[in-house]
């Protein structure tokens, strides 16, 4: 291999966390090996691609250079579930799988809900835990949601916004409409009871969040003069 060669990085996220490679093409077992994790043979390697998942062998190769990143989730043990998301498989190594993750699997929008689609097209929840079974396939699907709108909690008052993300800028506008826009006031925007995956925090100026029911905003201007 050439020096220019090696001065490729190639990236990865091996259960939410990220790293890097010199080696364009690694196994099942590479990969197990990057995350520190032995005996290779006591663990079960799943990829997260094309919006759904497969297994990977532990001598069965993956060719980083086909996409800017890959993700993959390792798991204790052999034992593999199924499941389908908007008609493609997913293969999980745990009896369950929280609604947050068929979202980032699946990269399901955040203005459209999840559906049982074997349980008359229940509404599944952001944070609930989904049991996956040995035998049966359970299927789950993506689409428009059946309310479009969530109450939230602006500056203590309850407002009605549309699903989806809500920006630094919207929350600004809504709550204070008539310093919007003005070169010397400065905005401050925090927020709590979010979705599971950051339930509270600071949005930052050019920052989006997902809103979900009950969601509390607090937004404060001050005048930078």
């Amino acid at each position: 291999m050439s020096e220019a060669a090696q001065e490729v990085e190639y990236d990865l996220t091996i259960d939410d966390q990220n790293f890097r490679t010199y080696d364009p093409v690694i196994t099942g077992r590479d990969i197990l090996a990057i995350a520190s994790r032995s005996p290779a043979s006591g663990y079960t390697v799943v990829s997260i691609i094309d919006r759904g998942t497969q297994s990977i062998g532990l001598d069965e190769q993956v060719d980083l250079r086909e996409t800017a990143s890959q993700r993959f989730r390792l798991f204790e043990g052999d034992r593999l579930f199924r499941a389908m998301l908007n008609e493609r498989e997913i293969v999980w190594g745990e009896g369950q799988i929280s609604a947050l993750e068929l979202r980032l699997i699946g990269d399901i929008p955040d203005d459209e809900d999840l559906y049982f689609d074997s349980k008359s097209d229940r509404v599944i929840e952001d944070d609930e835990i989904l049991s996956l079974k040995p035998k049966n396939v359970e299927r789950f699907r993506s689409g428009d949601p059946k309310d479009q709108t969530v109450d939230v909690v602006l500056n203590g008052e309850v407002i009605t916004v549309e699903k989806g993300r809500l920006s630094f800028s919207d929350l600004a506008k809504l709550a204070f409409p008539k310093l919007f826009g003005g070169a010397l006031i400065c905005f401050t925007v925090s927020f709590s009871r979010g979705p599971k995956r950051r339930r509270e925090g600071v949005l930052l100026e050019g920052g989006k969040v997902r809103v979900v029911e009950g969601m509390v905003f607090n937004v404060s201007a001050t005048d930078k003069s």
